[in-house]
């Protein structure tokens, strides 16, 4: 398979990066103070933002999420990444959540589904940017390495007026937050697996009470030439797949530098490069397509806190995103740019409450083959959170979005939010949370813009609400159990549809209404007990999506489960540790999936056990290595994601790990 990047290329690159970053370190000398702000716990502190506490004024930029009282989240930390450095976040969540992955292969195409809604209902947000694409309106996770970001929190539900459009079914917020004072890091991996996986990756870091800097790389390949059953005349025969090839790397400098004592400078860039077949549907011919996919992503950003009350903030992006497209009889190119800037300013009143007004600008510009032409848009949008506390058990949040598209004018995006601790002992903690939004989704530049598209498309509008309850449970410090049910129900208004026009050609339309409504629950038990560390979760997510309006014009029934929405699904999972030692295991569960708008065909339900052993030597007081060894699909079960497209049956890896502190 061909790249424009070889191998040894690629290593040099990140290596000559880590030499940077080590002439870089010697002109900083590390500080040994603690950055964590007083009367907070070391585990506080991981969870503060990319903006952290400035040296003397000791105010803490607000995340987005203090805004988002009473929704529901899910987060992962850098600890469960690190055991996916080299892998994408379609391993990460397919592995640590109950959410809906729909997978095309290993490597290929990997859309989300979130509480029942389509991929274009996903917002993606790193550092705040919205990163899915503006011609197809969602992202695809199989080119978002694990090992960019340190930190990945998924807020379920609408968040329209706190993430804007796309906010409709849920968001995926991607960061690093630091580590002030944390002084240099460096760690390195390398893979090696079956069907021609290798593998590598490549992290320094380093933070004074100054500066901090963080370089990740990462290399992934693979032939993925696994064998599956493919059913013919004869009965089954095993095959090996063809065309399924993937090669990509991943290249992110994150940099954030303290001018003084309020102001706070930061920049970053992450690259990412795929080139990959396209594995061919079971049963049909080899056509030998392929893709190309790079995405340079670029970004500034400079906060100023003022007498401690009042934080002003302004960044810029600069995206571009190519997909090149071929195969026997076709070539498709896709060029997209998008320039955005924010600007934001909170004044904190007092203790109980902040006010965030902030605006956002978008431009984007578009050379697209099915366009016909080249395409530009600007859009807008203003907005303003609240969050008032009236007691210290009571927490509630009112926010208001305003986006402005040429031609049309979605709707206004309101969302009111509440949590209560009603419950409260020595050792327990009980509250009741509740939301209620209206989100949106702009029309894509495809929808807007293609031969066949629709410029006058109304934006999708969707309105949510949700109720829950979460319980913690503490036993002096040993161990701890967190755990949360939510009960949700959405409607999504003038759902987009590409059906076939008079002339047979596919065009989008403003065809349906589609009710979501399910349960969620998780449980997390974390605990030590000696040399012994365990931290548990389960989480299992109940369902229901389906089309409960349409026009004469769409033909699919009213009534049914949509396609690809497993009823139900499950996830558990286990981080243990004893001496040297470690062990990590996945067990999910995916109900069966509809492959059709009537409810008849199906994909039946499958099981998945992961599981990763693994031991850490330690060479000096300062440099440590791990040897790890992951299986995969350990009950060889035969699955398939989306209909007809093979995945591995049980494989293994073998993992290198250096560190040095």
């Amino acid at each position: 398979m061909r790249t424009s990047i070889s191998w040894r290329r690629l290593l040099l690159r990140p290596l000559s990066a880590l030499g940077l970053l080590g002439g870089f370190f010697s002109a900083f000398p590390s500080q040994a103070q603690q950055a964590t702000p007083t009367g907070s716990s070391p585990s506080d502190s991981s969870r503060l933002s990319t903006v952290q506490l400035l040296p003397d004024v000791r105010v803490q930029a607000a995340r987005p999420g203090r805004f988002a009282v009473g929704s529901r989240l899910t987060s992962i930390d850098s600890l469960a990444l690190s055991q996916y450095r080299t892998g994408t976040l379609t391993d990460v969540l397919a592995a640590r959540t109950p959410l809906f992955i729909k997978n095309y292969g290993p490597g290929q195409l990997s859309s989300i589904t979130i509480r029942g809604t389509s991929a274009r209902h996903t917002a993606v947000l790193w550092n705040g940017f919205n990163i899915n694409l503006p011609s197809l309106g969602e992202a695809d996770f199989a080119l978002l390495p694990a090992g960019a970001n340190t930190r990945i929190d998924v807020q379920h539900g609408p968040a329209g007026a706190t993430y804007g459009t796309g906010a409709v079914g849920g968001t995926v917020l991607l960061s690093s937050p630091i580590r002030w004072g944390a002084g240099p890091q460096v760690s390195a991996q390398l893979d090696a697996g079956q069907y021609g996986l290798g593998a590598g990756s490549v992290e320094g870091r380093f933070s004074n009470q100054k500066v901090a800097v963080r370089t990740a790389a990462s290399y992934r390949e693979a032939r993925n030439d696994f064998p599956y059953n493919s059913p013919e005349i004869t009965g089954l025969v095993r095959r090996h797949q063809q065309n399924a090839a993937v090669r990509q790397w991943n290249l992110s400098q994150d940099a954030t530098l303290r001018l003084g004592e309020r102001g706070e400078l930061m920049a970053a860039i992450w690259l990412t490069d795929a080139d990959r077949q396209l594995q061919p549907a079971i049963g049909s011919g080899n056509n030998h397509a392929r893709e190309r996919d790079q995405s340079r992503r670029l970004l500034a950003g400079y906060r100023h806190v003022a007498s401690g009350r009042h934080e002003s903030a302004v960044r810029v992006a600069w995206f571009e995103d190519v997909i090149d497209y071929r195969n026997d009889d076709l070539t498709s190119n896709s060029r997209v740019r998008t320039t955005q800037a924010q600007a934001e300013h909170t004044v904190t009143f007092n203790s109980k409450a902040s006010l965030r007004l902030g605006g956002e600008a978008q431009h984007f510009a578009a050379e697209v083959d099915g366009y016909g032409r080249s395409v530009s848009e600007n859009r807008f949008s203003g907005f303003g959170l609240l969050r008032y506390d009236p007691i210290p058990r009571l927490q509630l949040t009112a926010n208001l979005r305003q986006a402005f598209i040429s031609g049309r004018r979605p709707p206004l995006a309101p969302t009111v939010g509440a949590e209560w601790q009603f419950w409260q002992t020595s050792a327990q903690q009980v509250s009741l949370k509740a939301s209620a939004s209206r989100s949106y989704r702009a029309p894509t530049l495809n929808e807007r813009f293609w031969r066949t598209g629709d410029p006058n498309l109304r934006p999708e509008n969707g309105l949510g609400y949700e109720a829950g309850l979460r319980h913690q449970f503490t036993k002096n410090v040993p161990w701890n159990l967190q755990t949360e049910l939510t009960a949700y129900y959405q409607v999504v208004d003038d759902w987009v549809q590409w059906l076939p026009n008079t002339q047979g050609d596919y065009t989008p339309r403003n065809l349906r209404q589609v009710r979501a409504r399910g349960v969620e629950a998780s449980s997390q038990l974390t605990g030590h007990w000696g040399a012994y560390s365990l931290t548990a979760r389960a989480a299992y997510g109940f369902t229901q999506s389906e089309k409960v309006k349409g026009r004469a014009e769409d033909p699919d029934p009213v009534g049914r489960q949509l396609p690809y929405v497993p009823l139900h699904s499950f996830a558990f999972t286990t981080d243990q540790s004893w001496h040297k030692w470690q062990l990590t295991t996945g067990l999910t569960f995916t109900g069966y999936r509809y492959t059709d708008a009537s409810a008849v065909d199906f994909l039946p339900s499958y099981t998945l056990l992961n599981a990763s052993l693994g031991r850490t030597l330690a060479i000096t007081p300062t440099w440590a290595v791990t040897v790890l060894a992951q299986g995969f699909n350990l009950t060889n079960r035969n699955y398939q994601v989306y209909a007809y497209r093979a995945m591995p049956p049980r494989n293994v890896a073998l993992s290198l790990r250096l560190t040095w502190r």
